[in-house]
């Protein structure tokens, strides 16, 4: 049988699409897995059940949930290697063992936490360390590769996302192997969002990742609105791809700068700075913030100026005809540029499935992966571009390029769509039940998943792009040169804060 069959033979519950599985059915999904491509999008636990939510072909959530049993379960890193992350964040927050895991390495405790598994409902005392301070133990693979000869962040004296990177060189500089630790900016996202108000959960949501408010939020708000039954309405959408998109134009804009000023293209760094200023500028005064935080919210939206959301459109895309044209030229036609970044951490479409990427990343690997698809409010809108297969910076870089002036078409379009009321905002009606969400972030899917009890948030389960990206950039700096460790990291947008929650 292939997965869907497995854990349609579940038991079925409220949730339409969530199955209770046995042990041993689980772990003939397990083994179906290694067979079938099944889009995986993660692995949760509430201390209880463990979780596995999938993605089918037509784009349905479908989730299986297992009963924890002496507070363990069968891993799911043999047959889809992400999911490694999930279990070892797993283990750290509830102290529940996945068997047979791929990696047993701590994610966020590293012996420092008065608590084992704070979330477990224990009070399982932990050793900590005399030293009080985190003690990297290698791997016996990068053991194998030499040891350790370099490292960077977070306590280097520079701007590096904090998230320890140790390296194992050859004589010349070239990485043979690299291996992440993390923690160092974990904030108990999964405890704050534990019975919250639905306001606060919301508010808590949007600060998860940096240049990732609009959807974050977004996948929030749609996982409560499913959750409670409800749609917003037809306006209210549309103001919402619009944050969107606006939010994917100035976050783009951030990146291919700091691309750019990696590669010691300086001039191309301040050009995209300049026009992502002169957009914020325009826009701050309509939309009400700089950072894009808070402006959609459970049943609609949040804006200073709702009604000038139609001319705020107009005036963004004469902004884009007047500099994006000579920005996207410059990119293109800058002194060496595209030679300094052809060979940069190179992903292949094979990497991306295995470690589950999408967005930019997969797109430039002659991928798809865009889930703006599944929002109505695109239709007509959004249209699909990519033709690059490469998989390496300079493709990266040409993707991110297209989609800010693809996201400038589609805020010209959208303005006159606008009217003068902002389409109002629906009433919830809050029941217990589970819903999801999903958005296209900046560097692929957002996914919410949210249970509420009591007329709170009880549950909060959130996939970001982040854990994927910081895995495949492990994996692809090997036969790298060390001095393009920044640039190959901004190229794939690791976000320390996202991966460690």
């Amino acid at each position: 049988m292939d997965p869907v069959s497995y854990i349609q033979s579940g038991t079925v519950t409220e949730t339409s699409w969530r199955y209770v599985l046995g042990e041993m059915l689980w772990r003939d999904l397990i083994e179906s897995l290694k067979e079938h491509p099944l889009s995986f999008t993660g692995l949760w636990c509430d201390g209880t059940y463990v979780h596995a939510l999938f993605m089918q072909p037509d784009m349905q959530p479908l989730a299986a949930s297992l009963l924890l049993e002496n507070n363990r379960y069968p891993a799911l890193s043999s047959a889809r290697p992400v999911s490694a992350y999930y279990e070892r964040m797993i283990f750290d927050l509830y102290g529940a063992e996945a068997m047979w895991c791929q990696d047993e390495r701590p994610l966020v405790d590293h012996g420092l936490w008065s608590v084992r598994g704070p979330l477990s409902g224990t009070t399982d005392t932990s050793e900590k360390s005399p030293e009080r301070h985190l003690v990297f133990q290698p791997s016996d693979e990068i053991m194998q590769a030499g040891g350790v000869q370099a490292s960077s962040g977070p306590a280097t004296g520079g701007f590096e996302t904090p998230v320890y990177i140790a390296l194992a060189t050859d004589n010349g500089g070239q990485i043979r192997r690299a291996e992440a630790v993390n923690g160092y900016a974990h904030r108990g996202l999964a405890q704050r969002w534990h019975m919250s108000r639905i306001e606060e959960a919301c508010r808590l949501s949007g600060r998860v990742a940096a240049g990732s408010s609009v959807s974050h939020q977004l996948a929030f708000c749609q996982a409560v609105e499913a959750a409670c039954g409800q749609s917003v309405e037809e306006e209210v959408e549309l103001l919402r791809v619009v944050l969107l998109e606006f939010e994917r134009i100035t976050h783009h804009l951030f990146a291919l700068a700091a691309i750019a000023r990696h590669a010691g293209a300086s001039l191309v760094a301040s050009q995209c700075m300049m026009f992502r200023e002169k957009l914020l500028a325009v826009a701050t005064p309509v939309l009400g913030s700089r950072l894009l935080m808070d402006h959609i919210v459970p049943g609609g939206v949040s804006l200073q100026q709702a009604a000038e959301a139609g001319e705020l459109c107009r005036h963004l895309s004469e902004l884009g005809e007047e500099f994006y044209p000579s920005l996207a030229a410059l990119w293109r036609n800058y002194p060496g540029l595209s030679a300094r970044l052809s060979d940069i951490l190179c992903v292949d479409r094979s990497m991306c499935d295995r470690f589950g990427v999408d967005g930019p990343v997969l797109r430039a690997a002659g991928g798809e992966g865009d889930f703006r698809r599944l929002l109505w409010a695109y239709d007509g809108v959004w249209r699909f571009t990519t033709g690059r297969e490469g998989g390496c910076a300079e493709d990266r870089v040409a993707v991110m390029v297209a989609e800010t002036g693809e996201s400038l078409r589609m805020l010209r379009d959208l303005g006159p769509r606008l009217g003068l009321t902002a389409g109002g905002r629906t009433e919830l009606s809050v029941t217990d039940s589970e819903g999801i969400g999903v958005s296209e972030g900046p560097w692929g899917m957002v996914l919410y998943w949210v249970t509420l009890r009591s007329g709170r948030v009880e549950r909060v389960y959130v996939r970001d792009p982040a854990a994927a990206a910081l895995m495949v950039f492990e994996a692809a700096l090997s036969g790298q040169d060390i001095s393009d460790l920044e640039l190959g990291r901004a190229s794939l947008g690791v976000n320390a804060a996202a991966y460690d929650g």
